[in-house]
């Protein structure tokens, strides 16, 4: 069994090592962060966990008799009591050898022995204006050195260095005994006080003292401990345990003196797992703290960049863009990028697009078919050498017969022109300003008044020497057809040039329009970072802090 409870110890004195090592890497982010306050706080966790000191802190207000409880307790009087003032700042008791050590705002450490300075060690106890704590080392005791006991100022104080005092000696306290007066028991303060400590998940035991001044014929006194545990419950304040003491009449029936002083001595029995669980509790009360000071650090700047936000979704809003949120900001900036970039690619790519499918119409435009060929055939036999009409030649027949068959070549290929090409051609013109939206009503004109001249003399013309072949006659074809398409190539990429420059008109002042809308929205989405990054940070750094105390311990 002996052996079982010590492999107990170490185990626990194990996590407690645990702990402090995660702490450390705790203070060094919170200092990391600017929080040297509580990177100072943590770090006294350290300290406090390394030597594996646990304390108890005694608070209440001033005439709860606190320090004459503790004197009791301790069997020395240690503090000063009535009519002396009680304690104006901290006073930590532990065991150990004699010695006592104030701790003065402007003139150091003072050290004194309490076996014989005590009475001078007691005026500095109740001195709130020079002295931060006071330290006392006493033998004897049922506290050893690890051990020790903090009388703290009243709660009732007004003045601000005793509550910071009592706030010092919170954070480090393993566990607080709450002292009430029998007859201020639910006052508004004392509800206020415990609900803090227990949402700190600070064990808290509630001592009702001075119960000699209740009068049983009034009110029965079991009814009274009910209405004080009701009170506590409508807070929803659940303590650890409730004493109902008196040092006035230590015998009187109802008086639990003695079983809170075995509490008392049980707790530091319990000293490494209360530790434990302090040390992290305190922690993470700090964790808290420490995201309240990224959020003062962060107020200003979040402030302005609120300000920028809101008066950035007013400008879109009276541009007729309805954003709320930054979601809705991502959303029009997306499409605005890519109507950037659509008029980008229209200015870069207007022009190779057009001529790409003026192109493609011209290379599938089918133009001579067999009766071209007929034609061409009979027009090109007229000119071969020695070609005459009839028995009787004469060169005027010849003539004739040659131009007729020059108009009826020419004739059909304007036929498979108009049909074929000339509709498409003028089609796909239009369509190009309607594509890139310029409205342009001489362009239009243009484009429907639009004549290829095709002449007989052109066609004639396109006869090489030596015709006469059949293989030829299908050269000849050819040769017509490329010209045709070369005349409305020419002329087609005349009427792109024209678009091209009118769209280059257009998009400057377009895209000045979206160049300043995007900019905007680029500024916007940054400020809708920088809120966002403010908040995470806090968020983050929470995690952060935290997933460093769940390691296993």
């Amino acid at each position: 069994m002996i052996g079982y409870t010590e492999d107990i110890k170490q185990g626990n004195k194990k996590a407690l090592q645990q702990r402090v090592e995660q702490l450390g890497h705790v203070a060094l982010l919170m200092r990391r962060n600017g929080d040297e306050a509580q990177a100072l706080k943590i770090e006294q966790l350290v300290a406090k966990g390394n030597a594996e000191e646990m304390s108890i802190a005694f608070c209440g207000h001033f005439s709860a008799g606190k320090s004459t409880m503790i004197n009791t307790i301790l069997g020395q009087e240690l503090l000063p009591s009535n009519p002396i003032p009680t304690s104006a700042n901290v006073v930590k008791i532990r065991g150990g050898q004699p010695a006592a050590n104030v701790y003065t705002r402007h003139s150091g450490i003072l050290h004194f022995d309490p076996q014989t300075n005590l009475e001078e060690l007691k005026k500095f106890a109740v001195d709130g204006d020079q002295v931060e704590w006071v330290e006392i080392c006493y033998p004897g005791l049922f506290l050893d050195e690890k051990s020790s006991l903090l009388d703290t100022p009243g709660i009732d104080s007004t003045d601000a260095a005793h509550k910071v005092a009592t706030e010092s000696a919170l954070h480090l306290a393993d566990a607080v005994i709450y002292m009430m007066d029998y007859n201020h028991v639910q006052a508004e303060e004392n509800f206020n006080f415990t609900k803090m400590l227990t949402d700190r998940n600070k064990p808290v035991y509630l001592v009702i003292n001075m119960i000699d001044k209740h009068v049983e014929f009034e009110l029965d006194f079991d009814d009274y401990k009910e209405s004080v545990e009701e009170a506590f419950a409508t807070w929803n304040i659940k303590p650890d345990g409730i004493f109902y003491t008196t040092l006035s009449e230590l015998d009187h029936p109802e008086n639990q003196y003695d079983e809170f002083r075995e509490k008392l001595i049980s707790l530091y029995h319990h000293r490494t797992e209360l530790l434990i669980d302090s040390i992290l509790h305190a922690s993470l009360a700090l964790i808290e703290e420490h995201i309240r000071f990224l959020r003062r650090a962060n107020q200003a700047q979040l402030e302005i960049v609120t300000e920028q936000i809101d008066k950035g979704l007013s400008a879109l809003e009276e541009k007729g863009f309805h954003v709320t949120d930054e979601e809705g900001l991502i959303q029009l900036l997306a499409s605005t990028e890519k109507e950037w970039t659509h008029l980008q690619q229209n200015k870069e790519q207007a022009y190779e697009e057009m001529e790409k499918e003026l192109s493609s119409l011209l290379q599938n435009a089918r133009l001579t078919y067999y009766s071209t060929n007929q034609a061409a055939e009979a027009y090109v036999e007229t000119r071969k050498p020695g070609f005459k009409i009839g028995l009787f030649f004469t060169a005027k027949k010849t003539e004739e017969e040659r131009q007729a068959r020059l108009e009826a070549l020419f004739n059909d290929v304007a036929e498979k022109v108009a049909g074929n090409l000339d509709f498409h051609y003028k089609q796909l013109l239009l369509a190009f300003a309607d594509r890139y939206n310029v409205r342009d009503e001489a362009y239009n004109r243009a484009v429907h008044a639009n004549q290829i001249e095709l002449t007989t003399d052109w066609l004639s013309s396109l006869v090489k020497e030596g015709a006469g072949t059949s293989e030829y006659v299908m050269n000849f074809c050819q040769d017509i057809s490329d010209s045709i398409k070369a005349k409305y190539r020419k002329q087609g990429l005349s009427f792109i040039d024209q678009l091209h420059s009118k769209l280059a008109e257009q998009m400057i002042a377009e895209e000045g329009k979206v160049k300043e809308r995007l900019d905007e929205l680029r500024i916007l989405q940054q400020a809708f970072k920088q809120q966002k990054s403010y908040l995470d940070q806090e968020t983050n750094t929470k995690q952060e802090l935290t997933s460093l105390l769940s390691g296993d311990i």
